[in-house]
């Protein structure tokens, strides 16, 4: 299927916001205020979508609805890139009711992360288009005092430049701290952040692959479906959420994964740092993932910056990547948008 990239976004254009799983925009106004407030002062438009600030026990709202949010923000000629609120664990109930047909005729940007990455890979998959592993709007655009510098540049330099977005380099720094934002701790002082070690780049190679993955619990949904992508000539990236999956949990998935021949189609693996592990069990999971790979010559980096930790660069899933770990060097060689007019291939 020929890549489709989404026109670029531009300084005027309208962000839609979606809530396909959990209901957290509705429940938590200041944060969706504020998110709201950065992508203007980016330049930016912003549409809610009708059910977006809806709540229905442990979702936004009922299936139908969440699906028919994205099928609005897709045909509305004036939306150019649709961002997801927030995460959850129930966007797979929208993956029978999408009209794939509707998204790939009206190529959009499509952002998010963790339970998002059912339908970022679920939507390439069907349609090709390319789609982002990227800041979401509670969790990234609504930081406070404002949106981390590396995650604004990073999501600018993917969504609004189509040129090859080249070399990623680490964040200076990090955090994994969470406030409170039932009680608005959230307002009172900006999260702690620690100085980075820099990635670790566990095993030595270069490779050149195809970036598909995500948030490595949300892509259990996918398995066994027509949605699962294909990973021939992959490179495989994902991270583990806030709910901590221990090592020897990821160490079965992986077990899984291998089974499953998937390792024997990687060019190459990229792990993003995982949340709340103590320095013993970013260790283990280092050792289950070298023990999981031995077989294999493909060469990985752990402890990047992307996911469940802040700040975070976005991952254009469909788009070409380069791992050289002789010279400490991530790249990705396309562009992920298209000029004004879509362009496929």
């Amino acid at each position: 299927m020929a890549l489709i990239r989404a026109p670029r976004l531009e300084r005027g254009d309208t962000v839609g916001i979606v809530s396909p799983s959990w209901g957290g925009a509705g429940l938590f106004p200041h944060r969706l205020e504020r998110g709201i407030h950065h992508l203007e002062a980016l330049g930016f438009r912003v549409k809610i979508a009708p059910h977006a600030l809806n709540q229905r026990g442990f979702v936004s709202d009922t299936a139908a609805n969440r699906a028919n949010d994205i099928h609005l923000m897709f045909a509305d000629p004036e939306v150019k890139a649709v961002i997801a609120a927030i995460g959850g664990d129930h966007s797979c109930h929208l993956l029978p009711l999408l009209d794939y047909n509707l998204v790939r005729d009206n190529p959009k940007i499509l952002m998010g992360y963790s339970d998002m990455t059912v339908l970022n890979v679920a939507i390439w998959r069907k349609t090709g288009l390319v789609t982002f592993n990227g800041p979401a709007l509670l969790t990234d655009f609504a930081e406070v005092p404002r949106m981390f510098e590396y995650t604004e540049q990073h999501f600018l330099k993917a969504v609004t430049e189509a040129n090859p977005i080249g070399d990623i380099a680490p964040s200076p720094c990090w955090t994994e701290e969470l406030l409170d934002w039932g009680t608005k701790q959230d307002l009172v002082r900006p999260r702690w952040l620690q100085v980075s070690e820099g990635w670790v780049w566990l095993k030595a190679g270069t490779a050149e692959g195809t970036l598909i993955g995500g948030c490595i619990e949300s892509l259990q949904h996918l398995r066994g479906t027509e949605y699962w992508p294909r990973w021939d000539d992959a490179i495989l990236f994902f991270e583990t959420s806030e709910e901590k999956p221990s090592p020897e949990t990821v160490d079965g998935l992986l077990m899984d994964y291998q089974n499953m021949g998937i390792f024997d189609q990687l060019r190459g693996m990229i792990v993003g740092r995982p949340m709340r592990y103590s320095d013993e069990e970013k260790r283990s999971l280092r050792e289950r993932i070298q023990e999981r790979t031995e077989g294999y010559s493909f060469p990985i980096i752990v402890d990047m910056d992307f996911g469940h930790t802040a700040p975070q660069f976005t991952i254009p899933l469909g788009c070409r990547a380069l791992i050289d770990t002789g010279h400490k060097r991530f790249a990705i060689l396309e562009p992920a948008v298209g000029e004004r007019r879509p362009v496929r291939g």
